[in-house]
């Protein structure tokens, strides 16, 4: 009986130790895929000012930030 406990508790520590490593694993993988988001839209919008730089070469786009929204008509911090 006292073997099977023995067993039993090594068997839930190695489960314990195997869940942290998973968890670690998903975070790693979670601020990458973040990361990847975060960077396709700086890309992305680079590629929509490079477009309204070639048909509007006119337009002062100097204050456009990819942080601002428009509220009220106005650039304001997101």
């Amino acid at each position: 009986m006292k073997r099977k406990k023995l067993e039993l508790e090594e068997t839930l520590r190695k489960m314990e130790v195997d869940a942290l490593d998973k968890d670690k694993t998903w975070k790693a993988k979670e601020d990458k895929l973040a990361n990847d988001v975060a960077m396709t839209y700086d890309v992305r919008f680079e590629v929509a000012l490079e477009q309204v730089r070639l048909l509007c070469p006119s337009i002062d786009i100097s204050g456009v930030d990819a942080n601002k929204v428009v509220i009220d008509g106005r650039l304001v911090e997101e």
